[in-house]
């Protein structure tokens, strides 16, 4: 079996583009389940935040499975796939381990070192378990990732004071406002988003929260936590006038402001101008909002001048992390090559097991008068040999390095041992054999 990741991300591909291809949570897993019943997948996981939309596939052809996710990709951007090809990537086995880990160590985000990606991968990976796509290899992978990215923000200070997008945006704004304090600022959305802008925004002195959610509770709680004001967004209108900065952050799939919204607020304004700031994909801000005199909007997009100057620091430590990433990568890659290994060894290991059986039992023909200890002994004796025998080429097996040597040790050990891979109903695949064949594998 082969790992395949393919997507696209803000290095690759455009707001307006990512936009087209985020997923909401609901659609995920009839998505997952859609791509194991193609004949080349036999695992999927689908990761979808503001900056990236990646699939994670086991597959046994990695050029069948990658063209069913660019088709995928292609029809869910409703494009031609030439025209998304080339903003995707596709890595297999060595690179797209190594890419994943990356990703949930924060190390592949638009903030270098942001804390949020390994949540967001965490729940990718529940979403593929609740889905039942997610069987043995990715199970172990995403263990094996989670505890990469573990040590990636423990042992380096990579995650230490990491800014996130929302930090961004307030920086941003100050940018243009210079001093926050006294300024209005108007959040869309109480998610996890507006609780960090908030958060950010309070300790850069701005004295009036305006909160506005399409529940009003949810907005309330975050407004109570910050000594703002909660309105649902229904009633937007009547406190957009008030916002000298606005952060946009919802999960809407549509426009959340129009410029038919803003332009009756620039007129109450009087001139003063309104900084607005769009961190959802799909966006919330309708670009053409631009358009209006004294309105001045960002999108995610363009945040990556912002990071760009605050990351320095920590692409010292991005480094040292790539070093236990890469330590994490060689155990998994070890343990993926094993299980090729594993049908091979169980051949063997029933084949010897069949010749000690028959070989006894020639034996005990002319030693009918040993008793019971000493044919238990003789027992004993022809398992003890078969071990001894086996252990040098099991180790070997277990252990085969992941090039054309390994290949080739392969071909020669089951030559040597006249052996065949077990038959497909006692394979990996089969769920009551895989702890047995995990075991097998050490």
């Amino acid at each position: 079996m082969r790992i395949c990741h393919v997507g696209l991300n803000y290095k690759t591909a455009p707001v307006e583009l990512r936009e087209r291809l985020a997923v909401p949570e609901a659609d995920i897993q009839s998505i997952l389940q859609e791509k194991i019943s193609s004949p080349s997948i036999r695992e999927a996981a689908l990761l979808s935040t503001c900056n990236r939309v990646e699939m994670t596939l086991v597959t046994h052809d990695p050029d069948a499975a990658i063209a069913v996710a660019h088709e995928w990709f292609a029809k869910k951007a409703g494009l031609p796939l030439v025209e998304v090809i080339d903003h995707l990537y596709a890595y297999t086995t060595d690179d797209a381990i190594r890419h994943l880990y990356a990703v949930a160590s924060g190390l592949d985000s638009l903030v270098l070192g942001e804390p949020q990606i390994l949540g967001q991968v965490k729940a990718s990976y529940e979403l593929a378990l609740e889905a039942k796509t997610a069987g043995h290899i990715l199970h172990r992978l995403y263990q094996s990732t989670f505890a990469a990215a573990k040590r990636a923000r423990s042992e380096t200070s990579i995650g230490r004071q990491a800014v996130n997008i929302s930090s961004c945006a307030v920086e941003l704004a100050k940018r243009i406002f210079g001093d926050l304090a006294g300024k209005t600022v108007l959040l869309i959305g109480a998610g996890e988003m507006a609780e960090l802008a908030a958060r950010h925004l309070k300790a850069n002195g701005c004295t009036e929260i305006l909160v506005g959610n399409r529940t009003l509770e949810r907005a309330r709680k975050l407004a109570l936590e910050f000594d703002g004001h909660a309105f649902i967004l229904d009633d937007l209108d009547q406190y957009l006038d008030r916002a000298d900065i606005v952060i946009s952050g919802t999960g809407a799939s549509t426009y959340v402001l129009l410029p038919d919204d803003i332009k009756p607020a620039m007129k109450k304004r009087k001139g003063q101008p309104m900084f607005l700031v769009d961190i959802a994909v799909p966006r919330d801000i309708d670009p053409r909002i631009a358009d209006i005199s004294g309105a001045y909007v960002y999108d995610i997009d363009d945040l990556q001048q912002v990071v760009q100057g605050n990351q320095k620091n920590r692409e010292r430590e991005a480094e040292q992390a790539k070093v236990l990433l890469e330590e994490e990568a060689v155990s998994f890659l070890t343990w993926l090559k094993s299980l090729e290994s594993v049908p091979l060894i169980r051949g063997i290991q029933q084949q010897v097991e069949q010749a000690r059986v028959e070989e006894l039992e020639k034996a005990q023909r002319y030693l009918k008068d040993l008793d019971a200890v000493q044919q238990e002994a003789i027992e004993r004796l022809s398992k003890a040999l078969m071990k001894r025998f086996l252990h040098p080429t099991m180790q070997t097996l277990k252990t085969l390095p992941d090039d054309i040597e390994g290949d080739l040790l392969m071909g020669a050990a089951s030559r040597l041992f006249a052996a065949q891979p077990l038959p497909k109903s006692m394979r990996l695949d089969n769920d009551k054999n895989r702890e047995t064949d995990e075991h097998a594998s050490g």
